[in-house]
């Protein structure tokens, strides 16, 4: 019994860094269905976007955007729309949460750099990188999430 509850108390103590999981979860699947139900990947508003902050992006990220992501708006439009729905799900559900809180890394950074940058004071992505970052290394899912079974069950996972 002892064991039990040393084990909940140490799982449980990252109590607020589960919340923080819950926050980005919650934001990245209400996006994601956003785009899904607004009509955002059968139209061209991914191109238009990416079209105008083309401008303003980083020198080398340019030619990713010009010669592959623009080309290929709607494929694009499709893996964003459905990495943030799928990413949400997990970061809410605690599960899988290390490599939902990479993806969600991965798709900001991408947008931060398509956008090129931007002051600390003007961009949120920088807060959403450096949250997910902590996200991914206190393994926020152990707390109050699926992974906690996980990691019962696979304690040498990096996954969780």
């Amino acid at each position: 019994m002892t064991k039990l509850l040393g084990n909940w108390q140490t799982e449980t103590k990252l109590w607020q860094v589960a919340l923080l999981r819950i926050f980005f979860g919650y934001y990245f699947f209400l996006d994601g269905v956003g785009k899904l139900t607004g009509g955002f990947t059968g139209s061209d508003a991914l191109e238009k976007w990416l079209t105008t902050k083309t401008t303003g992006a980083f020198g080398w990220y340019k030619p990713f955007l010009t010669g592959v992501a623009i080309p290929h708006h709607q494929l694009f439009a499709e893996l964003v729309t459905w990495g943030m729905i799928l990413a949400g799900l997990a970061l809410l559900l605690g599960f899988l949460t290390r490599p939902a809180a990479l993806a969600g890394i991965f798709m900001t950074l991408s947008f931060f750099l398509a956008k090129g940058g931007g002051s600390p004071a003007t961009t949120s992505d920088q807060a959403f990188m450096a949250g997910l970052l902590v996200v991914f290394l206190t393994r926020a899912g152990r707390s109050f999430g699926f992974d906690r079974w996980l990691a019962r069950r696979y304690p040498h996972s990096p996954l969780w």
